[in-house]
């Protein structure tokens, strides 16, 4: 079932603002590794107009291909035309890089999963799990988290420690 959340709905414990199933015509999904993911959702414009309640900042949950259960996207970008509208959305997980910032962190020696845990220690909302046991070191002062975990800065998490990124909603898993 493909349902649609108003920014202002954060229970994604019950049925969503609308049900979009009906007049989904295409939900696909592009997943680069360790890169850009983004849903793109056409509906079609019935004549209950459900599609037109589709707004930036909504969240589209969904199954996908990717880990079992339900994904959320955040819409950050709507096209409307005559018959249809094309929402794109990201992972809901990329709200992180508004919500987590860090200002002074350094991890020293540590295993990609402890580095995550310091990371992430100011925030409880996001969480991550990671299988590395390497140990490494990095400092960030005044980055985002997202941009900490996976950018080209020689001290992002991907570029210490390595790993494939995969996420689920509040969670990522490296």
């Amino acid at each position: 079932m493909i349902q649609l959340y108003k920014a202002s709905n954060t229970d994604y414990s019950s049925n969503g603002d609308e049900i979009l199933d009906p007049i989904v015509v295409k939900a696909e999904i592009e997943a680069e590794l360790n890169g850009s993911w983004m849903l793109e959702i056409d509906a079609v414009i019935d004549k209950n107009g459900i599609a037109l309640n589709i707004e930036e900042n909504d969240v589209i949950q969904l199954p996908t291909f990717m880990i079992q259960g339900d994904q959320r996207y955040r819409i950050y970008d709507v096209q409307r035309s005559d018959d249809s509208v094309i929402a794109k959305a990201n992972p809901i997980f990329y709200d992180s890089k508004d919500d987590v910032f860090l200002i002074d962190t350094r991890q020293t020696n540590k295993s990609g999963q402890e580095a995550l845990n310091l990371m992430l220690a100011s925030n409880s909302k996001y969480s991550a799990s990671s299988d590395i046991s390497t140990g490494n070191t990095s400092y960030y002062i005044r980055k985002n988290f997202i941009e900490a975990l996976n950018s080209n800065d020689e001290n992002s998490f991907i570029n210490r420690w390595g790993g494939e990124i995969l996420y689920n909603n509040e969670q990522i898993i490296v």
